[in-house]
C-alpha cells in the first residue's frame, strides 16, 4: 500500500452519511461525536468539507475538514483510517499530505484532548505523540471548548509554520464564522502558555 496509489476527493452528502453511520460512530465516543444533521448543514453552508481516500473503490480514510468563507486556515474537524489499514504508517503519510490537498490554506488547525483533563490520558497522550510525529507543532496554548480541554496544534502548509498568537488567532476566527461571535465567546476559551485567557 504505497500513499501514491490512493485517490483523494470531496465527499458528497450520501457518502458522508454512510461514513458517518459505518465509520464514525464506530471510531469515536458519543461525547465527541457532533450531529450528523449539524456536520450535513456545515457542508452545505461551505463552511466545511470531507475527504475521503480510497484505495480503488475501498475507502481507506476520511478527513473532515472546517474551512469557512474567508478564513485562512483548514481545522481537522475529525480524522480516522479504517480498521483494516491501521498499524501500517498509513495515518501519518496521509495526515502529512494533507496540506497539499488544503488548496490556500496557511496552516492545518489540529485540537488535541490535553492528557491531564482527558478520560483517557493515555490515548490522548498516544494521539499528541502521532501529531508531533506528522510534523504538527504544540502552540502551547491551551483551549476549553464546550465541556473539554484541548491542546493547540498546527501543522504547517506552504512551507511556513504559523506563530502560536497567530494560529490561535485564526483559530478563533474560525470557530467566530461557524459559530457566530456571540455562541463562540460563550463556548470556546483559548488560553496562552501562562493560563491567562487571550479574548481575540
Amino acid at each position: 500500500m504505497k500513499p501514491q496509489t490512493f485517490t483523494w476527493k470531496k465527499l458528497a452528502a450520501d457518502e458522508l452519511t454512510r461514513v458517518y453511520l459505518d465509520e464514525m460512530r464506530r471510531d469515536f465516543p458519543p461525547s465527541e461525536l457532533k450531529p450528523l444533521s449539524m456536520i450535513l448543514n456545515s457542508e452545505a453552508a461551505g463552511m466545511a468539507h470531507t475527504w475521503g481516500v480510497f484505495e480503488g473503490e475501498t475507502l481507506v480514510s476520511y478527513l473532515l475538514m472546517v474551512r469557512p468563507m474567508g478564513c485562512e486556515v483548514s481545522q481537522l474537524d475529525y480524522f480516522s483510517v479504517l480498521p483494516a489499514y491501521r498499524s501500517t504508517g498509513i495515518g501519518a503519510r496521509l495526515l502529512a499530505a494533507l496540506p497539499a490537498h488544503e488548496e490556500g490554506a496557511k496552516a492545518i488547525l489540529i485540537e488535541a484532548e490535553c492528557p491531564e483533563k482527558a478520560d483517557d490520558e493515555a490515548m490522548a497522550v498516544r494521539r499528541l505523540g502521532f501529531y508531533a510525529r506528522c510534523g504538527a507543532v504544540d502552540t502551547g496554548w491551551t483551549e476549553h471548548l464546550f465541556d473539554a480541554w484541548f491542546r493547540v496544534l498546527v501543522l504547517p502548509a506552504e512551507g511556513e509554520t504559523l506563530d502560536a498568537e497567530t494560529a490561535n488567532k485564526e483559530l478563533a476566527d474560525c470557530y467566530s464564522r461557524v459559530m457566530g461571535a456571540d455562541k463562540w465567546r460563550r463556548y470556546v476559551r483559548l488560553y496562552r502558555p501562562d493560563g491567562t485567557e487571550e479574548k481575540f
